[in-house]
């Protein structure tokens, strides 16, 4: 009878438990969370291959140094990696895996918004905190959603930040060029508007179908028709990288600037490329701080050369959740979530972070550089930096630095 009645007791809780799986998930998350003692779980997803693959090395990075400091709740950090191969598809179904997870706290990643956007539904409705240090599109913070979090400027902040930037130039007469795309266009409508307040006139506006590859019409009529003064180019490396070598064979010699699209060391193979500025989520006075310089240090210990964007990105980002959890003195997604909304002036190796009610950070600076014969040159190095080949301004005598 008392070996019946356990085997009972024991069905009963394994039923209960299943039923809060499938209808609570959030609930059952947070009670899993709150009574484990093994490593913490944090889901990262990320194409591992083209030209923003290098996430992954920032993300291993901060586990080994996490880790080696003593974890996190004096608990190891461990990653389950994954890649969505910039799937719709593949995403949704990362997505779903990281949520049917019951030991998974948190996921980092999806580079692309239109991958981030659905994905971010199913981490919200799984109970799990969600940073991307990838996607841009300013709806992800829109939803209502409050365990959604992004960790780089959003295409609004973006679009506003480089008209800023092209009215400090001088440049009153810009055309725009922009890929058919949600995110994208959201990007040259933030940047257009906030142009227009300036008093930059907006010549023509362009969009092209993703995978184009032949962008003469538009070239030769702002070759022909109109006076310009800079062109603003809101595409993907592929198509940015033959418009901007088609304009310039052609006799389109203006500047360029891009939207984030183009913030890949590939660009630099591109002998058409100079002068172009790009965007980045390195601030000027991240790179001045000592967390950047202490990864600096990091990571040319590691692969012996200077980061580009995203390594610093995913760092951060795992460095986020860290602080986070050790605020919150809990890995309960809830618990983490309002450390996280909480977090004001966050000294990371990007800059600063000040997350506001939404989960997004309005008021993150980025950072402006340009090709010079086949480097990234810091537009904001002063007297006491060297501009060197990757897009980071690095000190003469750089200090060790404290992990953020």
């Amino acid at each position: 009878m008392k070996t019946w009645s356990i085997a009972l007791l024991v069905t009963s809780v394994l039923l209960s438990s299943c039923s809060d799986w499938e209808g609570q998930p959030r609930k059952a998350r947070a009670q899993r969370a709150e009574s484990a003692t093994g490593d913490i779980v944090v889901g990262v997803v990320w194409p591992t291959d083209g030209p923003k693959a290098d996430l992954w090395q920032g993300i291993d990075l901060a586990t080994r140094e996490i880790n080696a400091a003593g974890g996190v709740l004096g608990r190891k950090l461990r990653i389950v990696k994954a890649d969505d191969a910039g799937s719709l598809a593949k995403g949704r179904l990362v997505a779903q895996e990281f949520a049917d997870n019951h030991d998974m706290v948190a996921v980092i990643g999806h580079l692309y918004s239109f991958i981030s956007l659905p994905a971010s539904a199913i981490y919200q409705a799984g109970g799990l905190v969600y940073i991307t240090p990838g996607a841009t599109a300013y709806k992800i913070n829109s939803q209502g959603f409050d365990l959604v979090f992004r960790s780089i400027a959003s295409n609004r902040n973006l679009g506003i930040q480089l008209a800023d930037y092209m009215y400090g130039k001088g440049y009153r007469r810009v055309a725009m060029l922009y890929e058919k795309t949600t995110n994208t266009q959201s990007l040259a409508n933030y940047f257009e508007q906030h142009a227009r307040d300036l008093g930059i006139t907006i010549v023509d506006r362009r969009r092209y179908l993703q995978g184009s590859e032949d962008f003469t019409g538009q070239i030769s009529s702002w070759k022909d028709l109109y006076a310009i003064d800079a062109i603003f180019l809101a595409a993907r490396l592929q198509e940015g990288s033959s418009f901007i070598s088609q304009a310039r064979r052609l006799g389109l010699s203006q500047p360029v600037v891009s939207g984030e699209g183009l913030d890949s060391p590939a660009i630099l193979t591109n002998k058409d490329a100079q002068g172009v500025v790009v965007p980045e989520e390195i601030s000027a006075a991240g790179k001045a701080g000592a967390p950047y310089k202490h990864f600096v240090g990091l990571y040319e210990g590691a692969y012996h050369k200077l980061p580009g964007t995203y390594p610093v990105v995913g760092y951060d980002a795992l460095y986020l959740l860290a602080n986070s959890m050790r605020t919150a003195n809990s890995t309960v997604p809830d618990k983490v979530a309002a450390a996280l909304h909480a977090t004001k002036g966050w000294q990371g190796a990007a800059g600063s972070f000040t997350f506001d009610a939404t989960g997004d950070i309005p008021d993150k600076k980025i950072g402006v550089k340009k090709v010079d014969h086949g480097r990234f040159v810091d537009l904001s190095c002063g007297p006491d930096m060297r501009c060197d080949a990757d897009a980071a301004a690095v000190p003469d005598a750089r200090p060790a630095g404290k992990a953020p």
